[in-house]
């Protein structure tokens, strides 16, 4: 039996007989039948700890209160689990897969020093200012950063490191829908290798879980949580649908 999950996405159209204008675009509504053996459950980046502290609080909420019983729930019917939570934290869990590189025929371009928003040596007029707080989180990320303890993976469940470490998963277990929960929206929930743009871009059925995720927010939408809001109507206007907690762990009642 399919898990019928409530999604949406936003439609930026409208009917032949409707005015083409921003006030006429609205949500789409419709239950998904996801055949479960095709379904992926993406934890991206569900960490331990970071050194935005009011974002970290914030994470810590969403990963007790949504994440945790939506993780529950999927193991209750032998959903597909892929935690992704970094190269650097994956290889605490995992042997990190050997990757082929292209054979260069010249020098690597741009120059090393070039890459990067903090350039330096002769390119460093072209970078962001060094911020000092940088290099002791690094450190600290070294032996305190780990996925978070109440969705440490079970035996069974993957860990990957990279999109296409992924993607050969997928493949290889013909799974088409990922359902994605994690943080932080508008940085890796949708920048990684394995996250949503580049998902997308592979030809997979994106379903975001849009209370089971939040973002990095700036100084001006911190109190409004817009930097947030307006990247999970990206995702449903251009990469995939959406759906709610409670949608996920009703539809798993609905299928056991």
């Amino acid at each position: 039996m399919p898990l019928s999950l409530p999604c949406r996405y936003y439609r930026v159209y409208t009917d032949l007989d409707v005015p083409s204008v921003e006030a006429n675009f609205q949500f789409v509504e419709r239950d998904l039948p996801l055949p479960v053996d095709q379904t992926a459950l993406v934890l991206v980046d569900v960490w331990s700890t970071h050194y935005i502290d009011s974002w970290l609080a914030r994470a810590k909420a969403v990963t007790e209160a949504r994440i945790v019983p939506i993780l529950e729930s999927a193991r209750e019917i032998d959903m597909t689990i892929i935690h992704a939570p970094s190269p650097p934290v994956a290889d605490r869990y995992a042997d990190a897969p050997e990757l082929t590189r292209p054979e260069h025929t010249g020098p690597d371009w741009p120059p090393a020093d070039f890459r990067g928003i903090y350039r330096r040596g002769p390119y460093a007029e072209f970078g962001r200012n060094q911020e000092p707080i940088l290099p002791p989180t690094y450190k600290r990320y070294e032996t305190e950063l780990c996925i978070a303890e109440s969705v440490k993976p079970l035996e069974g469940e993957h860990v990957i490191h990279t999109g296409p470490q992924m993607h050969d998963l997928l493949a290889e277990k013909q799974i088409l829908h990922l359902i994605y929960v994690g943080f932080a929206t508008n940085w890796c929930v949708i920048g990684r290798d394995y996250g949503i743009l580049a998902m997308n871009e592979r030809g997979y059925n994106i379903i975001l879980v849009r209370d089971a995720t939040t973002g990095i927010e700036f100084h001006d939408t911190i109190d409004t949580l817009n930097a947030t809001a307006m990247t999970i109507r990206e995702i449903e206007t251009k990469q995939g649908w959406s759906t709610t907690t409670d949608g996920f762990i009703n539809a798993v009642k609905n299928t056991a």
